[in-house]
């Protein structure tokens, strides 16, 4: 892939290790517990809420519905 979107880089701590060796940008939530500069575009946002999780999601699925509506 281009890209992955990560919702908590210290549970998916692997996937960020394999994207950063591969060169895949990774969008990721960063929580206080993270360190943003793992990511290529870090999302300052609380992992740890579910109210907080489904609301980026659902922003970033508009995102991409409308890019792909272009």
């Amino acid at each position: 892939p281009d890209a992955i979107f990560i919702c908590d880089m210290v549970k998916d701590k692997l996937a960020v290790k394999e994207a950063r060796e591969k060169g895949i940008k990774i969008i990721a939530i960063s929580d206080t517990n993270t360190d943003p500069t793992l990511a290529d575009y870090p999302i300052p946002a609380n992992d740890d809420a579910v109210s907080s999780v489904k609301y980026i999601l659902e922003k970033v699925k508009e995102a991409i519905l409308k890019v792909k509506q272009k």
